[in-house]
């Protein structure tokens, strides 16, 4: 299990990699016996109930880490032992909801919830059996960046990066 963190800690995603290679991962072996459920986090369930419609599906909708964790019998219900989550770092607010626009990869989005709301989320599905599977996109940061990178922590310079080309999407 992941241990809860200090309070003066800041979770990254370099540490939570080596808590999880320490002793919780688990094998692909392992993980083909498993039924995962992907969610995207920000539009699987809020904290509280809430009646608003999300209206703007291009921003954030407020789903967090308590509200999986709130829904984890519905998940087990359904006959799922894994979820897998949207990635954790500190997002472009208020575009990159789905969780793959890091611009500070030693921060967790906070609009998913802390550091303690997702140990507290782990904690309870491992409670539950149900193993927790973090996405990790680390081939690009936040588009909204565009060329700024002294944006994105800690890779902030252009030599960490490829050259911009452009796509053609009718080829």
């Amino acid at each position: 299990m992941i241990p809860p963190p200090k309070s003066s800690t800041k979770l990254t995603l370099l540490a939570t990699s080596l808590l999880v290679a320490s002793g919780a991962a688990k094998t692909a072996e392992e993980w083909k016996s498993r039924s995962v459920y992907q969610l995207l986090t920000d539009r699987f369930a809020k904290n509280e109930p809430d009646s608003n419609a999300c209206t703007e599906l291009n921003k954030y909708c407020g789903g967090t880490f308590k509200g999986i964790q709130d829904n984890l019998d519905y998940i087990a219900g359904m006959g799922f032992d894994a979820i897998w989550i949207s990635p954790i770092p500190h997002n472009e607010f208020p575009y990159d909801y789905h969780g793959y626009g890091a611009l500070d990869w030693e921060r967790v989005n906070e609009y998913f919830g802390s550091d303690e709301d997702l140990h507290s989320l782990i904690e309870a599905a491992h409670a539950q059996d149900i193993w927790v599977m973090l996405d990790v996109v680390a081939n690009h940061s936040s588009y909204y960046a565009g060329n700024d990178l002294s944006q994105i922590n800690p890779l902030n310079k252009n030599e960490y990066y490829h050259s911009k080309c452009d796509i053609d999407w009718n080829n």
